[in-house]
């Protein structure tokens, strides 16, 4: 099988590369978390500008029409780069879940200035009694003679300081974790009934807290089957950006144990070190292959369940050996090693840890 990527794919990769090296580093991403958004507004806007905001959308409204492959190059450097932009639930969960579900109205009046970086959406699906059930929906939307108003809870609102608005998961009938009567709205961020209570997440990034009491909301044409194909898709971004974060903190430490001497020596120069090091070279290059894999097989559920479970699992004991093995510094905000392994411990368990995800797969192979 061919890997190598063709001509276009390989101008994305380069762009990504370009974006990253101008414009990401330890400090500026630093100062990208302080901010109320949690990440730089201005890197956004440029991010829309060289047009990879409209990457993974459909041409009809403006998107460049991306597959998969153009996908996990694009998170893989963001990974490597360690930025803070809030691609992933911004475009890959809360946009692309319009496209999937909103009306060709709905679709005409958000999309077209959500790639050009000019309006934002959030995702508000996630309750604190669903754990890693994607269809747990407890919060319930009422129709009135004047509209529908939502009624409930959302914890884990992604990125959603500063968005124009919310897709919020309801029920309209069912039980709370059927798929039958699950529904989609758009709530606006300033609707009345709507209480927001921002917090940090591990890594730095904002998330919110959202209550809904008879909050209006808009009406979207898709439900759960739209919501899961989302979710899929969105694991396999974030396999793409763990191997990105993997391969930024194995070079790193590469380097440090290349230089940090004790006793007169290297450390890297220890077969113990040297072992556990060979160790995880080989857990990054089946990680990657396993990225790969999501990418170019027909979509099956199944294969993305794996791949979560395998490079969850990995990069997870990739970051903490690497935190190890700087020491106490390596878990402070002043070395990348600290950054890039907060990130990689979110992104394990989003839509599901290892072991929900393994459990998935056994579930869907049988």
């Amino acid at each position: 099988m061919n890997f190598e990527l063709d001509e276009e794919q390989g101008m994305v990769r380069d762009l990504v590369t370009r974006f990253v090296d101008g414009r990401s580093n330890l400090d500026s991403r630093t100062r990208a978390r302080s901010t109320p958004e949690g990440f730089s507004t201005a890197n956004w806007r440029m991010l829309g500008e060289l047009g990879l905001l409209a990457l993974p959308f459909g041409t009809d409204i403006g998107g460049m029409g991306g597959g998969l492959v153009e996908l996990i190059t694009v998170m893989e450097g963001f990974g490597t780069g360690l930025i803070a932009e809030p691609y992933l639930p911004d475009l890959l969960l809360a946009a692309r879940l319009l496209e999937r579900a909103g009306s060709a109205s709905q679709k005409a009046a958000w999309l077209p200035a959500i790639v050009r970086g000019e309006r934002r959406l959030a995702l508000a699906h996630m309750e604190r009694a669903a754990r890693f059930n994607p269809l747990f929906v407890e919060c319930s939307a009422t129709a009135h003679r004047d509209g529908t108003t939502l009624q409930g809870a959302k914890t884990f609102v992604q990125a959603g300081a500063g968005v124009d608005a919310f897709i919020v998961s309801a029920r309209t009938s069912g039980s709370t974790d059927e798929p039958d009567g699950l529904s989609l709205w758009i709530v606006a961020a300033d609707a009345p009934g709507l209480e927001r209570q921002p917090y940090r997440l591990l890594d730095g990034s904002v998330a919110l807290e959202l209550r809904f009491h008879e909050t209006p909301a808009e009406s979207l044409d898709g439900g759960a089957a739209a919501l899961l194909e989302t979710f899929d898709e969105a694991r396999i971004a974030a396999c793409a950006e763990m191997v990105g974060v993997m391969t930024m903190l194995f070079d790193a430490t590469l380097e440090h144990l290349r230089t940090r001497k004790q006793f007169g020596q290297p450390i890297g120069s220890f077969q113990a070190i040297q072992h556990r090091m060979a160790d995880h070279y080989a857990a990054l290059e089946q990680s990657r292959s396993h990225m790969l894999r999501t990418a170019l097989m027909p979509r099956d559920a199944s294969v993305v369940a794996g791949a979560k479970a395998f490079i969850g699992a990995a990069a997870v004991r990739l970051g903490d050996d690497c935190v190890h093995l700087h020491g106490g510094m390596g878990i402070t905000d002043e070395l990348v090693i600290g950054h890039g392994h907060k990130r990689i411990l979110l992104l394990a368990s989003l839509l599901g840890d290892s072991e929900s995800e393994l459990s998935r797969y056994v579930e869907l192979t049988r």
